[in-house]
């Protein structure tokens, strides 16, 4: 059974009886349901060796929908989070804590609409500034499907640029994470401009180079070998 028709079950249990009135309410679960695995698909990591999705979510509210769940909001909650947690493991990702979910009110949210603000981890929540949203750019993949090539050992792995925006490095708040020593926690950014892919060097410790040559920035080309500190990508664009 998938994630989603478990959880789709668990709210027709739920709404049986006198919880029947609360779902006559614009919004349903399933809506927000779909809106958080939205975020969830939206705001990965891409590793090596794994893709990382955030554990916090914030589905915010009009007050006026808001009030319809009160009465079982720990319950959707909890049911939420293990609704995520069942799609991430459906789905091969990584969630580097126990999903968490909450419901909130917000005034400048219109009636019938959920806005989801997704986080690494659940220490972040006071500090929505730290928040990084990955959203495919239109423009970017429209114009290049680029992505990175990767080789370790006999295979190879293609990192999508999937913004017209991507930070490289170790860490795991960048969006393409490269889990080697070689490689400093914020290393280099890809930037989408005058309709190419421009490539920073983000003041690496062992530097950035292409095709051999160090560089502080430069445009790059189909082909183009990408060396951050010794780990080796090519540079692909369709």
């Amino acid at each position: 059974m998938s994630a989603l028709r478990r959880f789709e079950q668990f709210m027709e249990q739920l709404v049986e009886g006198s919880m029947a009135r609360m779902f006559r309410s614009s919004i349903q679960p399933v809506e927000i349901a779909r809106r958080l695995e939205k975020a969830m698909e939206s705001n990965q990591r891409i590793s090596v060796k794994r893709v990382i999705v955030p554990s916090f979510y914030r589905a915010y509210l009009h007050p006026q929908d808001f009030a319809a769940f009160q009465p079982v909001r720990q319950q959707i909650e909890q049911e939420l989070a293990t609704y995520l947690s069942e799609l991430a493991s459906e789905r091969d990702f990584v969630l580097l804590e126990q999903p968490r979910v909450v419901l909130a009110e917000d005034p400048a949210v219109p009636r019938r609409s959920i806005q989801v603000v997704a986080e690494m981890g659940s220490n972040q929540v006071d500090q929505p500034n730290m928040t990084k949203i990955m959203q495919v750019d239109q423009a970017a993949s429209r114009s290049s499907g680029a992505f990175l090539l990767l080789q370790t050992g006999d295979t190879s792995q293609a990192l999508p640029i999937a913004t017209t925006m991507v930070s490289i490095g170790r860490g795991l708040d960048n969006d393409i994470i490269l889990e080697d020593t070689r490689v400093s926690r914020k290393h280099a950014q890809l930037r989408y401009r005058q309709r190419r892919f421009w490539l920073t060097d983000l003041g690496s410790t062992n530097g950035t180079f292409v095709n051999g040559e160090r560089i502080a920035e430069r445009a790059l080309r189909d082909g183009d070998v990408i060396s951050l500190g010794g780990l080796e990508l090519i540079f692909r664009e369709g």
